[in-house]
């Protein structure tokens, strides 16, 4: 596919604006947006830089030295009071440029706890360990991200943060291999791009 390649720079965003919750539905699911404004971006993996889109990869642009990637964060505003039996982040808005899951590994899922979303989160530490997604055709990819979840409903946490990156940075190739995620650019971050699941009471 065609992609502009983006140099990093700090975010800056426009509007601040929480994702939306959808009412319960009959099954006992909640499904949350994510919050789609500057809670949210990609940072390089091994030195400060920001920006707004949803990348995880390599060689996001030309300047990018080899072995360094760059992975996405995503926030997701947690209901109160909510039993969790089964939590899961899903997306149908994988793009990709290059071949990331060939080159790179598996696509990874890991809790983290931030206020303020910006360059110095290239180093946070996750909260637990990572686990893989799923990806399904050529645009669904499905996380299972219950036992953080349940950790952070049950210690009162009003979101739930994840940080998603490939098991390998960078392949050192410099050929351009990503995984984006958006619905109409790839520079935007919008809600809805991840949706959080949440089966329970």
């Amino acid at each position: 596919m065609g992609f502009v390649r983006t140099a990093i720079v700090v975010a800056l965003i426009a509007a601040s604006c929480g994702g939306a919750t959808k009412p319960r539905a009959s099954d006992g699911t909640v499904t949350i947006a994510n919050h789609g404004g500057d809670m949210e971006g990609h940072t390089p993996t091994a030195f400060e830089g920001s920006g707004t889109g949803l990348f995880a990869g390599d060689n996001l642009n030309s300047s990018f030295p080899e072995g360094v990637g760059v992975q996405l964060f995503v926030t997701f505003a947690l209901p109160g009071d909510i039993t969790v039996d089964r939590a899961i982040v899903v997306s149908d808005s994988l793009h990709t440029s290059g071949a990331p899951f060939d080159d790179l590994g598996q696509l990874l899922i890991e809790p983290v706890v931030y206020e303020t979303f910006g360059p110095p989160l290239f180093e946070i530490a996750a909260s637990a360990d990572p686990t893989s997604c799923q990806v399904t055709g050529d645009t669904a990819v499905t996380c299972d991200v219950t036992a953080a979840v349940q950790s952070a409903a049950s210690s009162g946490q009003t979101t739930a943060q994840f940080r998603i990156r490939f098991e390998q940075p960078a392949d050192n190739d410099g050929q351009q291999d990503l995984a984006l995620f958006f619905l109409t650019d790839s520079n935007t971050n919008e809600p809805g791009i991840f949706e959080l699941e949440i089966d329970g009471d």
